[in-house]
């Protein structure tokens, strides 16, 4: 895929859920995208990143509706994360269905807005059977089961806890 394609596609996601922005790591090398829509290319041998005109691209379909989301509540300490009903799973949709469009062996971070605005707060994914969702809290990291949000809880306390 054509980093072109990768940032359009992206930004499109970025834009259309109200992101801060989104890394994927593809075989072209890391595009990074701000939810200012200004992108970059990384390329895999390279310390450096190079400007990317995400406009350059046409946007891959995702194949699930992605809306804006209000700004997650999160807390690091117990590694919870809560919002409006459902806007959890609807933002790992998003995520996954973003992994799935980028293909091959692309790994895709989104960083989401938090009430606080200082948490920092991410989902992670990956295209492929049994890979688990990352949902990164604060410095904490936490992998979910592969058929999550499907089936699996939420991030939070462990009932251990």
């Amino acid at each position: 895929m054509r980093p072109e394609t990768a940032a359009a596609t992206i930004r499109a996601f970025v834009t259309a859920s109200g992101a801060l922005g989104a890394s994927a790591l593809t075989d072209a090398g890391t595009v990074d995208v701000e939810g200012d829509g200004s992108a970059s290319l990384q390329p895999p041998d390279s310390p450096v990143a190079e400007p990317l005109d995400a406009l350059a691209g046409e946007p891959l379909t995702l194949g699930v509706e992605v809306a804006p989301l209000a700004p997650f509540a999160v807390d690091a300490e117990r590694g919870e994360v809560s919002g409006a009903l459902g806007a959890l799973e609807q933002a790992a949709e998003g995520v996954r269905a973003l992994a799935a469009a980028l293909g091959g062996r692309s790994v895709v971070v989104v960083r989401f807005p938090v009430a606080d605005d200082e948490t920092p707060f991410a989902l992670a994914a990956r295209e492929g059977e049994g890979e688990g969702m990352i949902v990164v809290i604060g410095d904490a990291q936490y992998e979910m089961a592969p058929e999550w949000p499907g089936g699996a809880p939420a991030p939070g306390p462990s009932d251990e806890d």
